[in-house]
């Protein structure tokens, strides 16, 4: 009923043990929260998510990627049925445990320790399936698996919602081109962007717009389309009138995709 048998898949491009709990509890989006609350209390980002998905109280949600499990937990306070986290990472799948656990909803809500190119979950189970800041952890190859297997165990017309950080665009278009064309600017900038080392070691795949409605087609979902967030992120700007242009950028449909850092995608599995 699930897909390709782990032994037969190639070796993650990042290998699992690279998440430790110190990248969940110091970086992790949403860590903050967690922390300072053992794992009761949760960002708003996980209920804003649910809210864009539009999750609907009685349906099945599959959270690829769910990290520390709030999304889960989130996911049963606002009438999910069920709700199955999919982690490879053992430190996350841990503290997913303890998240369900603090929240009192282990009867409604699971945490599977899994590749996501390999999910052990049964055709046809999932009325929802999210990938939040994940798509850009998984390799060429990855991705499309994991989104073959998302769309597997969709239920037809079930929904996958997804949201990456940052875009490819924000680095190799808008801060490149700052850099190489004003005076002055090649020198003093560093001709890499990426200032935090967790991009360095898990972002193998960041993506743009066209990109992300690309591999959702091209795995079999319809009605695929993406769309910038809202999200203006400038802390690896070197100096501030540049990051002044990223916000007007910002300010204006056509040029928003060079401005502001995070995208959004959805997709239906055909019937």
């Amino acid at each position: 009923m699930n897909g390709p048998a782990d032994a037969e898949l190639p070796r993650p491009v990042v290998p699992p043990d690279v998440y430790d709990e110190e990248y969940y509890l110091k970086a992790c989006a949403g860590y903050a929260e967690w922390a300072a609350s053992e794992g009761t209390e949760v960002a708003s980002i996980y209920p804003g998510v649910l809210h864009l998905a539009k999750l609907r109280p009685g349906e099945t949600l599959v959270d690829i990627g769910t990290g520390r499990g709030e999304l889960l937990a989130v996911a049963v306070r606002e009438g999910a049925r069920r709700a199955i986290g999919v982690e490879y990472a053992s430190a996350a799948a841990a503290l997913a445990r303890r998240t369900l656990a603090a929240h009192g909803v282990a009867d409604k809500a699971e945490v599977i320790e899994a590749d996501a190119r390999s999910i052990p979950v049964d055709d046809r189970t999932a009325d929802l399936v999210t990938m939040i800041d994940v798509v850009e952890h998984l390799a060429h190859d990855e991705l499309s698996h994991s989104l073959r297997e998302a769309l597997r165990i969709l239920k037809p017309g079930g929904r996958i919602f997804v949201h990456t950080f940052p875009s490819r665009t924000l680095y190799n278009v808008t801060y490149r081109l700052q850099r190489l064309l004003v005076p002055g600017r090649r020198k003093r900038w560093p001709a890499d962007p990426r200032i935090n080392e967790y991009e360095h070691l898990m972002h193998v795949n960041e993506q743009t717009l066209r990109s992300l409605r690309r591999y959702l087609r091209d795995a079999g979902f319809a009605h695929a389309r993406s769309r910038v967030g809202r999200w203006t992120y400038t802390d690896f700007v070197p100096d501030e009138r540049a990051k002044r242009l990223y916000r007007r950028l910002t300010a204006f449909p056509l040029t928003k995709r060079f401005g502001i850092a995070d995208l959004f995608a959805e997709g239906i599995r055909p019937p």
